[in-house]
């Protein structure tokens, strides 16, 4: 199973999760607390903050119009179904909306609903399945420009190649990760390493350390870990040699299992920890090349 609930995109000068429009007389402090989990702030004061079980209600046309007002901002809601499916919603102050599911051919997969024209004339031996794939494909090319006008009225310049390279891709393995590349892709800020994050120092792990192409990084590799799944893995693989990587495992009994490799069998390292912060932590650091995070598991 993986993970179900919501991320919430919006510029706050204070933590998103306390803001007011967030405040239910039904819930006691223990349920606020437990549902809400903030993702790593950007520059600028953007913040995503992760719901877990959606938003009270379920109802994302609210909730965009309560936090554009109460933030003054453009806001985004990406609902994440078992990991597989996400329908990502923008708003902005003005009043300009869009939508998009991504990881499309996963999305035809759950039968989601999407526009189909009665003059649309489905092609010899076409599924509906493929159906929907094609016209979620055809509406790509108009949504990346309400994306870029979302991106505009927040301050950034969108990279249109790529929002239209993650409309179109399929998820690996998670979509929660097509959302974090759809952050990035409209311009924002990387997330904000934390204040005693050992990714900011530097010193290599080995000549020509890099990752591979794709490994998850600040708010993207912090829902990976978070999101893991018990029993679930997550590898991350150095693209200049084939026998270094890090991996996490978390296991049965909700403990995590840390492994690193540094080429050789004789530099091979497991430790444990209950502590997803310090997963989080040193699997950013490895990213970066760093070598000081290893100490905090000797």
């Amino acid at each position: 199973m993986g993970y179900s609930g919501d991320f919430v995109l919006a510029r706050s000068g204070s933590s998103l999760a306390e803001l007011p429009v967030f405040d239910d007389p039904g819930w006691c402090a223990d349920e606020h607390a437990g549902r809400f989990h903030p993702c790593r702030s950007r520059l600028g004061g953007w913040q995503t903050l992760q719901a877990d079980d959606w938003l009270p209600e379920n109802d994302d046309d609210r909730w965009l119009h309560r936090l554009v007002t109460a933030t003054g901002s453009p806001v985004m809601i990406a609902s994440v179904v078992d990991s597989d499916v996400c329908y990502v919603r923008g708003l902005t102050p003005s009043g300009a909306a869009w939508s998009a599911f991504l990881d499309p051919v996963m999305a035809a997969e759950y039968e989601v609903s999407v526009p189909l024209s009665s003059q649309d004339e489905a092609p010899p031996g076409e599924t509906d399945g493929d159906r929907r794939v094609r016209r979620m494909l055809a509406e790509v090319p108009g949504t990346v420009e309400r994306i870029a006008d979302w991106a505009a009225e927040a301050g950034f310049t969108a990279d249109r190649e790529a929002l239209r390279a993650v409309l179109t891709k399929r998820a690996d393995p998670l979509v929660e990760d097509l959302f974090m590349e759809l952050v990035d892709a409209c311009g924002l800020p990387p997330a904000e390493p934390a204040r005693d994050d050992p990714a900011a120092v530097a010193p290599a792990a080995h000549p020509g350390h890099r990752p591979e192409h794709g490994c998850p990084r600040g708010a993207r590799l912090e829902a990976a870990v978070l999101n893991l799944p018990r029993d679930g893995h997550l590898v991350l693989r150095c693209a200049a040699e084939a026998h270094c990587y890090a991996q996490v495992w978390l296991r049965p009994d909700g403990t995590y299992q840390l492994e690193h490799r540094d080429r050789s069998p004789a530099e091979h390292y497991r430790t444990r920890t209950v502590s997803a912060d310090k997963v989080i932590a040193a699997l950013a650091a490895w990213a970066a090349g760093g070598t000081a995070w290893r100490d905090a598991f000797q």
